[in-house]
């Protein structure tokens, strides 16, 4: 990998090739920008605005400084780490009780000074901390060339985000009884539970189908002792889609998404617990 052009050197670059970029013609300042940009490795408008002679400030960070956000870095790949790697957006919320329970068991050892910055992140500049440690765990993925359209309208909810006390948010998950072989058909169970009360149903489905799930839910719900008020799914196709989405806007129930938070803990718990029973005991159907 190329070493970074020093700032001092990006100044003398930049002070020997204005004056000639500002007389050349079109063709010759775009050589000249083409140039520049690919030794200095600025953005093309910051390389432009530099060439034409406006002033931007640009200072290297104090080294107290470097070691400091080098130690929140670390800390913070730890902590991500810890939490199984969720994103910036559940890491943010999560971060005040995983830090004083990693220091309380001995696993982190934080100043004042470093604690503070960790906890002053935004999701946003967590994410773009990750970014390399993220890339180099995952490797370098495509990114996709447009989000699922339902996605984008499902809100994301973390545990910090819930402070509604009603039954009636049911956590709703797919369980598939197919042994140890994906292989052939076989029957899924829907599991919703209630996050206020721990209230929950199960329904079978003899194949994964959008339709069937609404079906599904409209059958939990008459057995339901609540009104149900809305649903919190992970980011499966089977739920991210039109045919779930329109049965929930027509009957004005809320929609969230959250990959894996405290209140889907008994979802997550049931549902391997049912995978367990159908894979540990040969011959056992859901009924």
């Amino acid at each position: 990998m190329r070493k970074p052009v020093s700032l001092e050197t990006r100044r003398e670059l930049s002070s020997a090739i204005a004056e000639r970029y500002r007389a050349a013609a079109r063709p010759g300042k775009k050589a000249i920008l083409d140039e520049f940009v690919k030794v200095t490795g600025y953005h093309r408008k910051h390389a432009i605005r530099i060439m034409n002679g406006k002033q931007v400030a640009e200072q290297q960070k104090p080294a107290g400084e470097r070691i400091n956000q080098a130690a929140v870095d670390e800390a913070l790949i730890v902590l991500w780490e810890a939490a199984d790697r969720i994103c910036g957006k559940r890491l943010k919320a999560l971060l005040p009780t995983l830090v004083v329970a990693m220091e309380r068991h001995g696993h982190l050892r934080l100043d004042e000074t470093i604690r503070e910055r960790l906890l002053s992140l935004s999701a946003a500049m967590i994410d773009r901390r990750l970014q390399q440690v993220r890339t180099q765990a995952f490797g370098a993925r495509r990114k996709k060339s447009a989000l699922n359209r339902v996605r984008k309208l499902v809100a994301v909810k973390t545990f910090a985000d819930w402070e509604e006390t009603r039954p009636g948010f049911m956590e709703i998950d797919l369980v598939t009884h197919c042994g140890t072989r994906v292989v052939g058909s076989f029957v899924h169970t829907l599991v919703l539970t209630d996050v206020a009360s721990g209230w929950t149903e199960c329904v079978a489905l003899p194949a994964r189908e959008q339709s069937l799930i609404v079906e599904a839910v409209t059958a939990a719900e008459a057995r339901l002792p609540f009104p149900l008020l809305g649903l919190d799914t992970d980011n499966d196709s089977a739920f991210m889609n039109d045919t779930l989405w329109d049965y929930c806007q027509k009957t004005e129930r809320d929609r969230f998404r959250s990959q894996f938070d405290f209140y889907r803990l008994r979802v997550h718990i049931l549902k391997h617990t049912l995978k367990f029973l159908t894979t540990a005991t040969p011959g056992t159907a859901v009924r």
